[in-house]
C-alpha cells in the first residue's frame, strides 16, 4: 500500500485530538483530503491500527446537494359562485425535488382559514366557503421533499364565475375523412380552468355529432367525416361551469377535394439560409398561398405562388402562423405551423477557475444557440504548457506545468458552419508551499500548542487540515481550520504521549491543487494524576487459585481523550501489562478495565476491556502494589497503589495478613464528580467488600467492586442533575425522605427520594447511582464537612416494592424503588461504589424528563448520617460525543448552549446527597 492509500486508510481509525481553531471550517470550502506523503521522510512509516470509537475529520465524499423547497407561486386567481370558490394558479420553481403537492389557505377578512391540501398534478382548487358576505382572499405554497415553499402573494378578491368564453378557430384542413382544426383559447376561462373543448362540424348549417378532445394541445383531428360533404367547424370550450358558447365558424372544407396542407419544416437557425416548401395534395392547381394569422420569422416570407418559405433569418424564437392555400377553384385548406429560430452559437463561460502548477484542471465551457453537433478548438494564442481542449465537448483539462498568464482564443464551430470565439484569460500559479511553525517543542499531556500555517506565493484560499504522525507510526486527523489571508493559526492540545509529529494539509477552494506542509515535532510528557487507579484487585497469592482475583481499573483524569496503546501497568515481581496497538482511545472521566483470566464479576456491563496472564503481586506475601507509566520521553509514573514500596503514593496501602476469598476491591474516594487525588494511598482509597467486618486482618467499607469500562457510562452529575420529588417541601420532609421505625421484624429504615432530570440535549439510554459517600465504619467522610462526633452507620438494602405513588402539586407521579446491580449480596446490603441503575423505558431519558427514584437504607446505628451519589449515564450530554477533534472545532450553537448550561449547573452544583439524624 502506496504512502498515500495508507493515510487514507488511517485517517478514519486514529485519534481525534481536541481542537480550537482561530477561524472555523465555513460550510462551503474543499473537504479535507488525505495528503500525499510521496516526499515524507523515510522514518514516517504508517501502520494499521483498527477502529473503535472514533470518527475523526478524515477524507469524505463531497456533500450531495442540499434540497430547497419550491419557489412560491405568482399570486393565484380566484372566482366564486355562491359559496363556491375555484382558485387557480401556475406551478412554481421546484428548486430540484419533484413538487408533491400545494396547500391552498383562504383568508376571510383577512384573517387565515382553514387550509386545503392538493395532489401535484393538479393547479386548481374547489373550496366550499363558510359565508358569500365576507371578503375572500387566497394564497398557494408548494411542497416537496425539503418541506412547503413559501406561499404565493394573496390573490385579488374572487370575480364571478361564468362560462368560458369563446374560443377562436385559426385553421382547417381536410383529408379523405378526416379534418385537423386548430384555435386560439378563449379569452376568459370564467373563472373555473377548461377541462375540454368540444368540435362540432356542420353540413350546410346544420350540427353534426360533436367530438370532445383535451385540454392540450390546442389542435385536434375530426374524423368520420364524409368525403365529398361541405364542412365547417366551431369549436367550444367546456369547464366546470360548462360549455362555453361556440366560435365562429371555420372556412368550408370538402373532405377529398378542398387542398390537404401538411408541413414537416425543420427548425432553423439565426443566420443561416432557410428554404422549405408549404406541401399541399387534392384541390386544384395553381395554387395560391397566404399568412392569415401570426408572421414569419423576421428574414422569412413565403412564395405566393409556390408555398416556398426562404430567406434569412434575424431574430430567434418560436413562431406560430397559419399557411392559408387556395386552389384554383376557390376551395381553401389551412394550418397551423410553428418555425423554430434557434439562435446562432455563442460561448459562455461563467468564470474563469485559477490554475496552479501540479494542480489538475477542468474548464467546460457551454455554447448557447447553433445546431450540434459542435466542434471545439483554439482559434489563436496557445493554452497553458499541460493543458489541452477537447474538440467535441470543449473541455479544457490537463495539469499545468508552467506559471504565468495566458490568453487563448477559443472557437467554437456548430453543424451549420456557424461560428463564436471568445478570448479567455487563464492564470497559472505558482505551486502554493506551506511553512508550519509552533510555539514550543515541549508540553504537558492536556495542554495546548499554537501551530502557525503561512501560504505562498500565490493566492491562497481553503482549509488546512492538521495531522499527527504519532511514536506507534500511525497518522491521526486532528480537525480543520480555515486559511484567512494566507495564513491559518491553530490552538490545539496533542493527543498522543511522547513525540507527536505534526504537519498540515492544505485543500485550496481557489484551486484542485493540494500542499502539504513541513513537519515540526512536539514531545509531550505525562503529568502525575492525569492517569489514575480508580479500583483494583490483587490477591496477594499467585500460586493459589482465588475465588475473586485480579483486576485494575484506570481513569482519563483529563480534558480530552487520551491514547491507550504503550500505557504501561506494572506491579511487583517484574510483572508489566502493556496496553496493545489495537486499543484506542480512552475518553475523559471514561475507565479501561483490565483483568485476569480469573476476574469474574461476570456481567455484561463488566467485562474487562483487556484480559491479561496476571497483574501480580509478589507470590506468598500478601503484599499489594500498582503503578501507571505513560510512554511519553521518560515513561513518567502517574499513579500508583498498593502497600509494596515503589508501589504507592504517599503512605502505603495495608498488606492483607492471609488471602482473602471474597469479592473486594480497594476503591478510590470521589468528591462531587472527580477523583480524589491528594496523592496519599491511605487518604484516597477506601477498601470495600460486599460482606460486613474486617477481611483477613483490615477494615472494610461495606461496597461493591463496580469498576468502570471504556464503554460504560461515566459521571454527568451536571447534566443528568437529582431533583427532589416535591420541591414545595423540605428535602428532609416527607416524601422527599421517610423514616420508618424498627418493628420486631424489621430494623430502622431510611427512604430518599429523588428526582433524576436530563438537561442535556440528547437522550440518556442508560443511568445509574453510585454510591460515593456514606456515613458507616470506614467509609467515605461527608466532603467539607467535619466528622459528626457520633455518625450513624447505614447499609444500602434492597426495596420490598418495586414502584410506589404519590401526590405531588396535585399530579400522581410513580416513584422507582432502586435495587442494588450485582454483585452486591443482600443482606448485609451495599454502599461505597455500589450501583442502582434506572429502568429506563425505550428511548431512554429523553432531554427535559424526570425519572423519580428512591433509595433504601437500614440504619444499623442511629446518630448523624450522610449518604452521596453520582450520576453516571450513556447520553445526555452534547450532541457528538467527547474528545472529538470536530466537536471542538465546529460547535453548534444548540450544543454551546446546553455546554453552557451544564458548565454553570456544574459551578453551582452541591454533593448530590442527604444528610441528617437519626435516633
Amino acid at each position: 500500500m502506496s504512502p498515500p492509500s495508507s493515510l487514507r486508510t488511517l485517517v478514519g481509525s486514529a485519534l481525534a485530538g481536541l481542537l480550537v481553531a482561530t477561524a472555523l471550517t465555513v460550510p462551503g470550502t474543499a473537504a479535507a483530503r488525505a495528503p500525499d506523503l510521496a516526499a515524507a521522510p523515510a522514518h514516517a512509516a504508517v501502520s494499521q491500527a483498527p477502529t473503535r470509537h472514533l470518527t475523526p475529520l478524515g477524507p469524505v465524499a463531497a456533500a450531495p446537494a442540499k434540497l430547497r423547497p419550491p419557489s412560491a407561486p405568482a399570486a393565484p386567481k380566484a372566482a366564486s359562485k355562491g359559496t363556491k370558490a375555484v382558485v387557480t394558479w401556475k406551478a412554481p420553481k421546484a428548486n430540484g425535488s419533484p413538487i408533491t403537492g400545494y396547500v391552498v389557505t383562504p383568508y376571510r377578512n383577512g384573517k387565515k382559514a382553514t387550509a386545503t391540501s392538493v395532489d401535484a398534478a393538479k393547479t386548481s382548487a374547489t373550496l366550499k366557503l363558510a359565508s358569500t358576505k365576507d371578503t375572500w382572499t387566497f394564497t398557494v405554497a408548494a411542497r416537496n421533499a425539503a418541506g412547503a415553499g413559501p406561499a404565493s402573494k394573496r390573490s385579488a378578491p374572487p370575480r364571478l364565475l361564468a362560462l368560458p368564453d369563446a374560443p377562436t378557430l385559426l385553421a382547417a384542413t381536410a383529408d379523405v375523412t378526416t379534418a385537423v382544426v386548430s384555435w386560439r383559447p378563449p379569452a376568459s376561462d370564467g373563472g373555473s380552468p377548461i377541462t375540454n373543448y368540444v368540435i362540432t362540424p356542420y353540413i350546410g348549417g346544420v350540427k353534426q355529432p360533436s367530438q370532445t378532445v383535451p385540454a392540450t394541445p390546442l389542435t385536434a383531428t375530426v374524423s368520420g367525416l364524409t368525403a365529398g360533404a361541405t364542412y365547417t367547424f366551431t369549436v367550444a370550450a367546456l369547464s366546470g361551469q360548462g360549455l362555453g358558447p361556440e366560435s365562429a365558424p371555420s372556412h368550408p372544407v370538402i373532405p377529398n377535394e378542398s387542398p390537404w396542407v401538411f408541413w414537416d419544416g425543420a427548425s432553423t437557425e439565426v443566420g443561416v439560409a432557410y428554404s422549405h416548401i408549404v406541401d399541399v395534395i387534392r384541390g386544384r392547381s395553381p395554387y395560391t398561398f397566404s399568412v392569415t394569422y401570426g408572421a414569419l420569422p423576421p428574414g422569412l416570407s413565403i412564395n405566393p405562388s409556390t408555398g416556398s418559405i426562404s430567406g434569412l433569418p434575424t431574430a430567434a424564437g418560436s413562431y406560430a402562423l397559419v399557411v392559408r392555400v387556395t386552389g384554383s377553384l376557390g376551395l381553401i385548406g389551412s394550418r397551423l405551423i410553428t418555425i423554430p429560430v434557434t439562435p446562432a452559437p455563442n460561448i459562455v463561460i461563467a468564470s474563469v477557475p485559477l490554475a496552479e502548477i501540479t494542480g489538475p484542471y477542468s474548464l467546460r465551457p457551454t455554447v448557447v444557440g447553433g445546431v450540434a453537433p459542435y466542434t471545439w478548438s483554439i482559434a489563436a494564442g496557445a493554452l497553458p504548457p499541460g493543458l489541452t481542449v477537447d474538440p467535441n465537448t470543449g473541455q479544457i483539462n490537463g495539469i499545468p506545468t508552467t506559471a504565468g498568464t495566458y490568453g487563448p482564443d477559443l472557437r467554437v464551430t456548430d453543424a451549420a458552419g456557424l461560428s463564436d470565439v471568445q478570448q479567455i484569460r487563464l492564470v497559472v500559479q505558482p505551486h502554493t508551499v506551506v511553512t508550519l511553525t509552533v510555539n514550543t517543542s515541549s508540553v504537558a499531556f492536556d495542554s495546548p500548542i499554537t501551530l502557525t500555517a503561512n501560504l505562498g506565493p500565490g493566492d491562497t484560499a481553503g482549509t488546512v487540515t492538521v495531522f499527527d504522525r504519532q511514536r506507534g507510526g500511525g497518522i491521526a486527523n486532528l480537525g480543520s481550520t480555515t486559511v484567512m489571508f494566507s495564513r491559518a493559526t491553530i490552538t490545539l492540545k496533542p493527543p498522543a504521549f511522547g513525540l507527536n509529529e505534526l504537519f498540515v494539509h492544505y485543500d485550496s477552494t481557489l484551486t484542485t491543487a493540494e500542499s502539504t506542509s513541513n513537519t515540526v515535532s512536539v514531545q509531550v510528557n505525562g503529568v502525575p494524576g492525569q492517569l489514575l487507579i480508580q479500583q483494583f484487585r490483587q490477591s496477594g497469592l499467585a500460586n493459589i487459585p482465588a475465588q475473586f482475583d485480579q483486576f485494575v481499573a484506570i481513569y482519563n483524569n483529563t480534558s480530552i481523550p487520551m491514547q491507550l496503546p504503550g500505557i504501561t501497568v506494572e506491579a511487583p515481581g517484574g510483572v508489566t501489562v502493556v496496553i496493545p496497538s489495537s486499543e484506542t482511545v480512552l475518553e475523559p472521566r471514561h475507565g479501561y478495565l483490565i483483568g485476569t483470566g480469573r476476574y469474574n464479576i461476570s456481567v455484561p456491563t463488566l467485562q474487562a476491556n483487556l484480559v491479561v496472564p496476571t497483574l501480580g503481586p509478589v507470590p506468598n506475601t500478601g503484599a499489594t502494589g500498582l503503578r501507571l507509566r505513560v510512554p511519553d520521553a521518560t515513561g513518567t509514573v502517574t499513579d500508583a497503589a498498593g502497600s509494596t514500596p515503589g508501589y504507592f503514593t504517599g503512605n502505603p496501602l495495608p498488606a492483607f495478613n492471609s488471602p482473602p476469598t471474597v469479592r473486594n476491591a480497594w476503591v478510590r474516594i470521589r468528591v462531587r464528580g472527580n477523583p480524589q487525588d491528594t496523592r496519599n494511598n491511605p487518604t484516597d482509597f477506601r477498601l470495600v467488600s460486599t460482606t460486613l467486618g474486617p477481611i483477613n486482618g483490615l477494615p472494610s467499607a461495606l461496597g461493591t467492586p463496580s469498576p468502570l469500562r471504556q464503554e460504560g457510562p461515566f459521571e454527568q452529575g451536571s447534566i443528568l442533575q437529582t431533583t427532589l420529588l416535591d420541591p414545595s417541601k423540605a428535602a428532609n420532609e416527607a416524601p422527599n425522605q421517610q423514616i420508618v421505625d424498627a418493628t420486631p421484624t424489621s430494623p430502622k429504615r431510611l427512604i430518599v427520594r429523588r428526582g433524576i432530570t436530563n438537561r442535556g440535549i440528547t437522550p440518556a439510554t442508560l443511568v445509574r447511582l453510585r454510591i460515593t459517600t456514606l456515613s458507616q465504619p470506614n467509609g467515605a467522610p461527608n466532603p467539607g464537612v467535619p466528622p459528626p462526633p457520633n455518625p450513624a452507620q447505614l447499609r444500602l438494602v434492597n426495596p420490598d416494592n418495586a414502584t410506589a405513588t404519590f401526590t405531588v402539586g396535585g399530579q400522581t407521579v410513580t416513584v422507582n424503588n432502586l435495587r442494588m446491580d450485582f454483585p452486591t449480596e443482600d443482606p448485609p446490603g451495599g454502599g461505597l461504589a455500589t450501583n442502582l441503575t434506572l429502568p429506563l423505558t425505550i428511548g431512554g431519558l429523553v432531554p427535559g424528563q424526570t425519572m423519580y427514584v428512591s433509595l433504601t437504607f437500614e440504619v444499623d446505628k442511629g446518630g448523624r448520617f450522610w449518604a452521596g451519589w453520582d450520576v453516571d449515564a450513556i447520553g445526555g450530554g452534547p450532541v457528538t460525543p467527547p474528545g472529538l477533534a470536530a466537536r471542538a472545532a465546529v460547535t453548534s450553537a444548540k450544543e454551546k448552549a446546553a455546554n453552557k448550561a451544564s458548565q454553570q449547573a456544574a459551578k453551582s452544583r452541591k454533593l448530590t446527597n442527604v444528610q441528617g439524624s437519626l435516633r
